[in-house]
């Protein structure tokens, strides 16, 4: 779905000496600043960690203090290439950063693992399978971890447990929030996608339009069950799937039913689809009975050639 963000800062990446392992970056600012401001050195890293929607994996960039994180967005279109100064780059797909809050990359852990017992935020973000995850640990967005999870003891010990309340209710701030920038931007939400309202012709969207598109947004980073839940909380109305329309619209009324075709009721009945040739077929024409008019009009054109004697061969 498309997103409203702030105009990001374009940033190159390049290897004159290898261009095919450069990679060209749309980057939002505010992760080479971070660094520069906390550390004074050092590049941001690229790393995988698994995706809070389907905990497959997905290529994130951190600061180089590892405080910020941003999601990497790939764009390809076609055959393209770059231009890297007097290089040219084969590949012409663009990467694009994005901010993403620290907490939905942790919620998964938090709702998997800490819904019956509370652990230490240290171990909980342990992944062997992505061993990057312990960089959110120094992330500037986890000190407010307490509107979705319960401290329990003292900060030293950094332990939480899940609070499922709490997470509905900071996933409805989060988008009305969203909606509310989507309106303010006058974005047409309506009719299939997101776009500007200055290109349609019809009325603006409702409150609702615009929470149930940012709810989509939202749910990109939640899992199924948990999108179901925010919905709920939203007293938005749940989308029909497909297949419940398709098992409607091939059910019958009563009305319908009692139009069926009489050899449609036959057949349940048990009767067999063989032609009884002692009863006359329903489908062949009846004999029709001539009239005085036809008769005499019959009689008057016996005697005239038909058209196509006049084309034959001679």
């Amino acid at each position: 779905m498309p997103r409203v963000k702030a105009a990001p800062k374009k940033c190159i990446k390049s290897n004159l000496q290898n261009p095919a392992n450069s990679w060209v970056f749309v980057i939002k600012g505010e992760a080479l600043e971070l660094s520069d401001q906390y550390t004074g050195t050092g590049t941001p890293d690229i790393v995988t960690l698994r995706h809070p929607n389907t905990g497959e994996s997905a290529v994130f960039l951190f600061s180089a203090a590892n405080n910020s994180v941003q999601e990497i967005l790939s764009f390809s279109d076609g055959k393209r290439g770059w231009f890297v100064d007097e290089s040219v780059k084969n590949d012409g797909k663009m990467n694009l950063s994005s901010p993403i809050d620290p907490i939905f990359l942790v919620l998964p852990y938090l709702r998997k693992y800490c819904s019956n017992q509370v652990i230490p935020l240290d171990q909980l973000l342990r992944d062997e399978e992505f061993p990057e995850t312990e960089r959110l640990l120094k992330s500037s967005g986890l000190k407010y971890l307490n509107m979705i999870a319960d401290r329990k003891g003292d900060e030293e010990l950094n332990a939480f447990k899940y609070n499922e309340d709490k997470t509905l209710s900071w996933l409805k701030k989060k988008t009305e929030k969203l909606a509310d920038i989507l309106k303010a931007k006058n974005i047409q939400v309506t009719g299939g996608g997101a776009v500007s309202a200055s290109f349609v012709k019809t009325g603006s969207p409702d409150n609702d339009s615009y929470l149930k598109y940012a709810h989509g947004i939202v749910s990109e980073y939640l899992m199924d069950d948990l999108s179901q839940k925010l919905l709920k909380y939203l007293n938005l109305p749940e989308d029909v799937p497909q297949s419940t329309l398709k098992r409607k619209s091939t059910q019958q009324t009563p009305q319908q039913e009692s139009k069926k075709p009489r050899n449609e009721e036959e057949n349940k009945s048990g009767s067999s689809n063989v032609l009884d040739l002692s009863k006359p077929d329903p489908k062949m024409p009846k004999t029709q009975v001539l009239n005085a008019k036809d008769k005499a009009r019959n009689k008057a054109a016996s005697g005239c050639k038909p058209i196509s004697s006049f084309f034959k061969k001679t």
